[in-house]
């Protein structure tokens, strides 16, 4: 189409104002002043911009770039290009809001600059660097295939820095006579092997140490063997040593001490072993002294110290045999406690005025029992047991020797008998049973079956009044508690020829009621009775079938005969004259002492 002659020719710069509307470049801007007209005339599709033709004089008119106007910027620097003061009129590039602002030309440009990498003097000096440290490595590599590290001790001897040769020499040099000290636990024992029975390959031995020296890891073992701490190759390598010994003799002398101290230990967690005299308490410490050592765990460490060449050996717990089943201290502990809680009651037992037994920690100690959970309780057998001790040494004195001095200074030691103590003995272990439980304090009066004057122990005077019957002088003596003379008269006793002798010992009056028909056993047989016999004056002592009684049918002068009782003496009971027992039957009580003695 051919240009209008009227229309000034079209502005060739796309960034000037004046830039031509039919341009037929697809993005030719539209002037703003168009687009304001537009904005006019379609007011529905621009509602807010109805103002916009009035407002369009008072817009600043965008700045033009021309040829001489150039931007003071470095040379070679990328400048963004300004924002123009309009808008494409491609309707395919959308819609531009022609209210914003224009571009600021005052603001900074971006300025890329590049700076120079040059560092090649660093990239040589770290090559360098590497290359020493590499050295440095591979040399100690080869270093420490060969040589010990610092620290390194071989049999005794430090061989740090040194060839296996070298340590060789040097331990082959050294070795003297060898022995080893064994202690710990309370157990000592030397093992001296005999001349020509022990020796060192000390050649093998350095080989063998260097062998493990893990050079490839050299500054890190350096700095173990310097500071002192050895890996666990270090130490596996230098306990190879290479030891020639008489091994079977090691073992077994080594194990005879080991039983030798295990002789006087039970092993076992129980009231003698853990319980502390000096304490009065139930303890772990006494409880471990009493641990045996294990004979094969010694015998293996002995050995072991041995083939490294080592001159000592300290034993420690783990050289112990397991103690209540491999228990640890915290429940033997707690074992402990509850055993020393059970023992916690005190009491004395006593017979009227007189202290028999006292009975603390140390006595009941040794009724306690540990079942497997170690729970302590009292061994009601044991304390049974120890009852019934009690009772034969101190309490029952029934029937036991007494001896004592008459009034007119004869000294009597007579045995038998019926009078005297007898303790319950069910009784008293139920009483101490139940203070134990309550942890009871105290006094506990013994209980009896049967009791008698006073107590004054075994063998001694219990009986304050008596009747005293002299076999050996066919005479009977009542004295009261204070040995004075009440009453006496001659008797026949039983006749010995015919085995009707009278028992001796020591008695008690069982009745005195007066008159009684005696009644003989049935000795020849005949089925009847040997005798029947009525008396007026009847006082059994042995039981009911052996008395005082009067004896009517006995001649005067047999009374006067000591020796009368071999002839015509009875079945053992004594005989007095009438009025003898008429007068004893006045004196006599239920329950008095009577001593029958040769």
């Amino acid at each position: 189409m051919a240009n209008n002659p009227n229309e000034p020719a079209a502005n060739t710069n796309p960034f000037m104002n004046g830039g031509s509307q039919g341009s037929s470049d697809p993005l030719m801007p539209v002037k703003r002043d168009q687009m304001s007209a537009h904005r006019a005339t379609h007011p529905q599709q621009h509602p807010s911009n109805a103002n916009a033709g009035q407002n369009a004089s008072s817009k600043q008119a965008p700045m033009n770039l021309g040829a001489t106007e150039r931007m003071n910027v470095p040379a070679g620097a990328r400048v963004r290009q300004p924002l123009p003061d309009y808008v494409p009129a491609n309707p395919k590039l959308g819609t531009i809001d022609a209210d914003a602002e224009p571009y600021d030309f005052n603001q900074q440009p971006d300025i890329e600059s590049e700076q120079p990498r040059n560092h090649r003097g660093l990239k040589i000096g770290l090559a360098v660097a590497g290359g020493i440290i590499v050295a440095a490595y591979v040399g100690g590599i080869v270093a420490f295939s060969n040589l010990n590290y610092p620290g390194t001790v071989i049999a005794g001897q430090d061989v740090s820095l040194t060839t296996a040769s070298a340590a060789a020499e040097k331990i082959d040099s050294s070795v003297g006579p060898y022995s080893l000290a064994i202690d710990g636990l309370g157990f000592e024992w030397t093992y001296e092997p005999a001349e020509g029975t022990y020796s060192i390959d000390a050649s093998a031995e350095a080989q063998a140490v260097i062998a493990a020296n893990e050079a490839l890891i050299w500054p890190v073992r350096l700095i173990m063997g310097l500071t002192g701490n050895e890996s666990e190759a270090a130490k596996n390598a230098e306990s190879q040593v290479v030891v020639n010994y008489d091994e079977a003799t090691f073992e077994q002398e080594l194990g005879a001490a080991i039983d030798a101290f295990n002789a006087n230990r039970t092993g076992t967690f129980d009231a003698a072993g853990a319980f502390d005299t000096e304490t009065g308490q139930f303890t772990v410490a006494k409880a471990r002294s009493n641990q045996k050592l294990s004979r094969d765990a010694v015998i293996a460490a002995g050995k072991e110290a041995v083939s490294r060449a080592d001159t000592t050996l300290t034993l420690d717990d783990s050289m112990y045999e397991p103690l209540a089943g491999g228990a640890d201290d915290a429940q033997l502990q707690a074992a402990c406690d509850a055993a020393n809680e059970l023992i916690g009651a005190s009491i004395n037992l006593k017979l009227g005025e007189t202290d028999i037994a006292t009975l603390d920690g140390q006595t009941m100690m040794q009724w306690v029992t540990f079942d497997q959970n170690l729970n302590p309780t009292l061994n009601q057998e044991q304390l049974a047991a120890w009852v019934r001790e009690l009772a034969v040494s101190k309490l029952d004195t029934s029937g036991t020797q007494r001896t004592y001095t008459r009034p007119d200074g004869k000294q009597v030691t007579v045995s038998g008998g019926s009078y005297g103590w007898i303790s319950d003995e069910a009784a008293l272990v139920q009483q101490i049973q139940d203070a134990v439980a309550n942890k009871q304090t105290g006094d506990i009066e013994i209980p009896m079956k049967q009791t008698a004057d006073k107590y004054a122990g075994m063998g001694g005077r219990e009986w304050g009044a008596y009747i005293d019957v002299d076999l050996s002088e066919q005479h009977v003596r009542f004295y009261d508690e204070n040995d004075s003379l009440i009453w006496e008269a001659p008797c026949i006793s039983g006749n010995p020829t015919t085995d009707h002798a009278t028992p001796t010992g020591v008695y008690k009056v069982n009745s005195n009621n007066g008159g009684a028909t005696l009644v003989g056993r049935d000795e020849n047989g005949d089925g009847e009775p040997d005798y029947r016999t009525p008396v007026q004056y009847w006082m059994p002592f042995v039981g009911g079938s052996i008395g005082f009684h009067d004896a009517d049918w006995q001649a005067n002068s047999s009374f006067s005969d000591p020796t009368a009782y071999r002839r015509v003496g009875s079945h053992g009971c004594i005989n007095l004259q009438p009025s003898k027992a008429a007068e004893l039957h006045e004196l006599l009580y239920v329950g008095l002492c009577v001593i029958v003695h040769d």
